[in-house]
This record gives C-alpha cells, structure tokens and sequence, in this order.
C-alpha cells in the first residue's frame, strides 16, 4: 500500500513538472528538460520497485550462506565422529586379538582432533594384566599399530629392564610386518631371516656376502624377552634359533 501511494504521489509530481515546462518554456530547452524529467523519474520507479526485490533476494542469500555454512559444520561434526567411532572399532579389535576382556577409554580431551591429525595418542585399558595404559598409533598412510605401556615409579624397575609381553607385541606390532617379510621371501626361493638387536630384519643370501635388509620392527623387545618371543614365533609354524645377537627365523 505504502509503495502504491509513492507511486501515485510521483506521478502527481512529474504531472505538475511537465505541465510547468510546457508553460513556461519552448524550444530546445523544453524538449531537453522534458526528456530529463522523464528519465529522473524513470530511474526513480525503477529503484523504488526493485529496491524490496533487491533487499529480499540478498536476505535470502545471506540466509542460504548461514544454512551452508551450518550444514558444513554439522557434515564436519559427523564426518569427525564416524572417523573416530572406526578408528575406536580398529582400536578395540587390535587389543581383544590378545586380550578378549579388554576395554578402554582415551585419556585425551578431545580423540575426534587426533584421529584426523593422526599421531600418537594414549588410552586407559582395563582388564589387561600388568598394564595401564596403550600407545595408539596412527600414520599418514592410515596404518594404526598399538603399544602396551607399564606405568611404574620412578626407580621402581631396575635399570635397563621394562615390562613386556612377547605374545602382545607379536600380535599387536609385529605379525603384521614378519608376516609380509616371509610371504615376499617365499616367492622368491628364500627360507630364513635373521632380526637383529636393534629389531632390523635382514636376509644374508647364499650366493653373497652382503646383509639385505627388509624391514624394521618398531619397540622390539630386549634379549631378556627373546625366548618367549621365540617361543611365540614356534607356535606361528616358524623355526627360531636365539644367537646371542640375533634371532634366526626360518621356514
């Protein structure tokens, strides 16, 4: 109703305007102040019809970009929160291969920030003898791996010496590489290994003289586990032989 009445009021006034020219003026100078007249108030209905189209149609772009920008961050949350609940599914899958009863929780305030950085995080297990706590770890390929870790006092273990169990580092750390290693020696006619001290896995070929490496076990165990570990390793169907500075694995 307001935008019909500033209408009519206009053209009331570009009525008066013209019809003053028309009085008052002739020649050229009246043709050009008609003319300008006209296109004043032309521009002027167009702004006036077109302003509420405008300001509607830029409300309701701003309200389109809050609705995207919310679905984003809504998307986002969920993406974070899928990612975590696998992440805690590879977790909890990984630990009950060793230990069925396990349960645990993550001792970070916010898992959802670390599945997606990857790295390392730590998390409280409960029902596993001897340990508090397990490092989980995840690298930019996607790999996860688990470490059991024993909280002690400081002084409270004698020097050089940490607690481990053979069968949890196998399962949790080590059949995943030893098992690649073995299968890609296999295909090409090879049946031993060796792992050193420092947990390299090295092959010596018959024909040669040099050490070719073949892979790395992270946290690999002191000698003192080794006869356990070995005994781990006979019960995968492999064949050890503990060295005193090696193992040797063959098949």
């Amino acid at each position: 109703m307001k935008q019909k009445v500033s209408l009519a009021s206009s053209t009331s006034i570009l009525i008066g305007v013209v019809i003053a020219i028309l009085a008052l003026l002739r020649g050229s100078v009246q043709t050009v102040l008609l003319l300008l007249t006209f296109a004043l108030w032309g521009l002027w209905v167009v702004v006036t019809l077109l302003r509420p189209a405008w300001r509607a149609n830029s409300a309701y772009r701003c309200q389109e970009e809050r609705a995207a920008r919310e679905q984003g961050e809504f998307a986002g949350r969920n993406l974070a929160a899928l990612l975590l609940r696998h992440v805690n599914c590879r977790v909890s899958e990984a630990l009950q291969s060793v230990y069925p009863d396990v349960s645990w929780e993550w001792t970070m305030e916010n898992p959802a920030i670390f599945v997606v950085r990857g790295g390392t995080g730590r998390i409280q297990v409960y029902n596993v003898p001897d340990y508090e706590y397990a490092d989980v770890t995840i690298d930019q390929s996607g790999d996860l791996k688990c470490a059991m870790v024993k909280v002690a006092p400081l002084g409270g273990a004698p020097s050089g010496q940490t607690s481990l169990d053979p069968q949890a580092w196998y399962e949790l750390e080590g059949r995943q590489l030893l098992e690649a290693v073995v299968a890609d020696l296999k295909t090409r006619g090879h049946h031993k290994l060796t792992v050193n001290e420092d947990g390299s896995i090295c092959i010596r070929p018959k024909s040669g003289k040099n050490v070719i490496k073949k892979g790395t076990f992270t946290n690999f165990p002191d000698k003192v586990y080794w006869p356990r570990l070995a005994d781990v390793l006979n019960q995968e169907g492999l064949t050890t032989d503990v060295q005193a500075d090696h193992i040797a694995v063959s098949w």
